[in-house]
């Protein structure tokens, strides 16, 4: 691979997975690195930089990135961030991890997913369609190892990449041959600051196509695009016969995007499709309404991936009678009114925790809608079990980020199923 920017200074912030994926990748082009992190680095963190021969400034974002040639933001860091606002000013490039990735590599072609909710889902589909057809391919991006550490492994293979908005923002010429765009409801607004912030964000992904590209989105979102490829429903086509089978709904559009997004590709899968048990597995995600175990005939259930009000709504369709639900985390400023209906169908109690506890508080007093407050993943599940009857689940979907309490929304999932381990112990 070849560095492909005339810039030698190089400024990275934010040191999670991305930037450490970053400076691995960019050190081997003798850049001149800096890596600006807010919070206070852990001493494991900086022998890590010191390895790499990277600079670094620790507790905030000072104005020493703009003396650097190039900015690259990780995911994480909002466009309002003063060092970006000011980089911008002085026209400093700033550019996301996804577009330095995406100018290294050399696939066969890029398939990118995006939308509000379903994108890991839908890339691991793609790509266990894919691998099924003996296509080989590299699956990355939000969904595990950051495109830039898959960059010279991509090479003359098919690129699945899962891309949300904080990715999508800072691009420039990044060209998927396929770009899926799922779906749009209201989240990260603490991030963008306006809904169409967010929208226009997500949107890029559509941005340099050419009319020789394909472009696959539902009918409803069209109705608020005019993407240049050429366009595909992914809402209205046919699955192979034996797909599907009884999955919930939103199960079923993430699939059909999947078949949409690998068989304008590669036609002859809609004729000669993989078995559809080569793929499902794919459809069960972790923290995706994970199955975790059962108290006295109660089962409890992990959705801890549901971060926003949509996601949480889609997991409250798929129980079948009534559930005790566990809501809270960081709010996400909107769109939670979708809720309301299904909460009156479909929940007991809420179970509320983290910092959203007044905001919902507040929501369910107006709704009507039960609740009582906990402070602990082992205190939620015990109020949850007591306030369930038989046929009930309870349901962690917490509708949240988890930067409250937790690093993601992995390790609240893994908090609140250790936590079970505890309470089941103590319960039977």
């Amino acid at each position: 691979m070849r560095w492909p920017y005339p810039a030698k200074r190089v400024a990275i912030l934010g040191l999670g997975r991305t930037g450490r994926a970053l400076v691995r990748v960019l050190s081997s082009f003798g850049l001149s690195l800096f890596l600006s992190e807010k919070r206070m680095l852990s001493e494991e963190e900086k022998g890590f930089l010191f390895r790499y021969r990277v600079r670094w400034e620790e507790g905030g974002h000072s104005e020493a990135p703009l003396e650097c040639e190039l900015i690259i933001p990780s995911p994480g860091v909002p466009p309002h961030e003063p060092v970006l606002r000011e980089a911008v000013r002085r026209g400093i490039p700033v550019i996301s991890e996804l577009e330095v990735a995406w100018r290294l590599a050399r696939p066969s072609f890029v398939i990118a997913v995006t939308g509000t909710n379903g994108k890991s889902t839908a890339t691991a589909l793609v790509g266990r369609i894919l691998a099924a057809a003996g296509r080989h391919p590299v699956v990355a991006g939000n969904i595990g190892a950051p495109a830039i550490a898959t960059a010279a492994e991509a090479e003359g293979r098919p690129w699945v990449l899962e891309v949300s908005s904080y990715q999508l923002e800072w691009t420039e010429r990044f060209r998927p041959e396929v770009a899926v765009f799922l779906n749009f409801a209201p989240d990260h607004l603490d991030h963008h600051g306006t809904l169409g912030a967010y929208f226009a964000a997500k949107a890029r992904v559509f941005r340099r196509q050419r009319c020789e590209d394909i472009a696959i989105l539902s009918r409803e979102l069209l109705s608020t695009l005019a993407p240049r490829a050429r366009v595909l429903l992914y809402d209205e086509i046919a699955l192979p016969f034996g797909w599907g089978g009884s999955l919930p709904e939103h199960l079923v559009l993430d699939l059909k995007a999947a078949f949409a997004a690998a068989s304008a590709l590669f036609p002859e899968l809609t004729s000669t499709p993989p078995p559809f048990a080569a793929i499902a597995p794919a459809l069960r995600q972790p923290h995706r309404m994970e199955y975790v175990g059962e108290i006295r005939g109660i089962p409890f259930v992990n959705d801890s991936k549901a971060t926003n009000a949509h996601a949480t709504a889609a997991a409250l369709r798929s129980v079948p009678e009534k559930c005790v639900l566990l809501l809270g985390g960081r709010h996400k400023g909107g769109g939670y009114e979708v809720l309301a209906p299904l909460l009156r169908e479909k929940v007991r109690l809420c179970i509320l925790f983290g910092e959203a506890r007044g905001f919902f508080a507040a929501l369910l007093s107006r709704w009507g809608i039960p609740f009582e407050a906990a402070s602990t993943p082992e205190e939620c599940l015990k109020k949850g079990f007591q306030a369930a009857r038989p046929g009930d689940w309870v349901l962690l979907s917490p509708a949240c980020a988890s930067f409250d309490q937790f690093e993601n929304y992995a390790h609240r999932g893994r908090a609140f199923r250790e936590a079970f381990g505890r309470v089941s112990r103590m319960l039977r």
